[in-house]
């Protein structure tokens, strides 16, 4: 009976083989495993905020005008896309 279930697995992400009854493939979430690919998709996605919060920073203060432009919307323009790319990057990454 245990000769019918496969030693090997193919992970549905990397298309890699891993050993049966395995947590996390190694190859898609490292050594740490699914914490870690979690953090990794809160940096990536944080940075990838903070480059899409600067751009509308400098597109909104050069709509309105830079003497008119203040350093607290601006701010919170880029911190909130900080925080919303960092919480989309690890939802994303806890569904895979």
């Amino acid at each position: 009976m245990d000769k019918d279930v496969p030693q090997v697995v193919v992970c549905p992400g990397c298309e890699r083989e891993v050993p049966n009854g395995s947590i996390y493939c190694p190859h898609c979430c490292g050594e740490d495993g699914r914490e870690g690919a979690i953090k990794r998709g809160g940096y990536i996605g944080g940075i990838f905020g903070l480059m899409v919060g600067g751009l509308v920073a400098a597109v909104w203060s050069s709509i309105i005008g830079p003497d008119r432009t203040t350093w607290g919307v601006t701010l919170g323009v880029v911190v909130a896309c900080v925080t919303t790319g960092m919480i989309w990057g690890m939802v994303w990454q806890r569904g895979k």
